[in-house]
């Protein structure tokens, strides 16, 4: 396979230098505010944004694996297949806690005089294990009883690791599918339901205008409220957009 040129190595160093560093600095300062801040300590979504940041900041060892790749190709080419894997792991992990990001914001829109009793630390803690533990187990641990050499052959050209060569096994390809079903269609089949029942609820509130509404108090805290956890579902939605986009 052809080596990238040194114009090419320029420009891929020059986009991913930035990149780690602000993704370090970015995932960093959340756990730190989630360590350090006692108000944020005692929400159970701080615990799901601290694990996503956590899985963040594993990625960027993937970020250093292509800057291996690009001036020491012989040496990246040994990992490549554990880099596919972990990889693909990660960005499972990633998107299994922003469905949970999605699920714990449309709790609080839709009941939110029940969230604190729903969503509790005691099942943040059941959850987290899960969104974790199951893409370890889908795409390191089961592939361990079938994997062959056309198959790590496969995986590893996704990457431009290696040649392109014969077609993986028919395990291997109904395995893949089942991780993308399992880990993508329906979490994102989540979200989008998600997400639009919450611009649903938006819409209907915006144009439903009750008497007295305005002086009564409560309603207007509640509102004020509603308003806020949308706010929050902006850059849950533009992080879900952008894994759709890289898939």
């Amino acid at each position: 396979m052809s080596l990238p040129s040194t114009l090419s190595k320029a420009l891929q160093t020059s986009v991913l230098c930035p990149t780690f560093v602000a993704n370090l600095l970015g995932n960093k300062c959340v756990c730190l505010a989630v360590a350090r801040v006692h108000s944020l300590r005692q929400r159970p979504t701080s615990s799901i944004l601290a694990s996503l940041a956590v899985a963040d900041l594993s990625m960027l060892s993937f970020l250093v694996f292509r800057l291996i790749w690009l001036y020491d190709f012989e040496a990246a080419s040994k990992a490549c297949e554990v880099f596919v894997a972990l990889l693909a792991t990660l960005s499972f992990v990633s998107i299994a806690h922003i469905c949970l990001l999605s699920c714990d914001r449309y709790v609080a829109i839709v009941n939110p005089l029940r969230y604190t009793e729903i969503v509790t630390t005691k099942r943040i803690k059941r959850a987290l294990p899960v969104a974790w533990i199951a893409p370890v187990a889908g795409t390191f641990l089961i592939p361990l009883s079938y994997l062959n050499s056309a198959s790590s052959q496969f995986r590893t050209s996704l990457i431009s690791c290696s040649a392109s060569g014969s077609d993986p096994s028919h395990v291997y390809k109904v395995h893949q599918a089942f991780n993308f079903a399992l880990f993508q269609v329906i979490p994102f089949a989540v979200m989008l339901f998600v997400h639009g029942r919450i611009a649903m609820i938006s819409w209907s509130q915006n144009n439903r205008v009750q008497p007295g509404e305005n002086l009564n108090p409560e309603m207007a805290e509640l509102r004020r409220k509603r308003r806020n956890e949308m706010k929050w579902m902006k850059p849950i939605g533009e992080e879900t957009l952008s894994y759709v986009l890289d898939f």
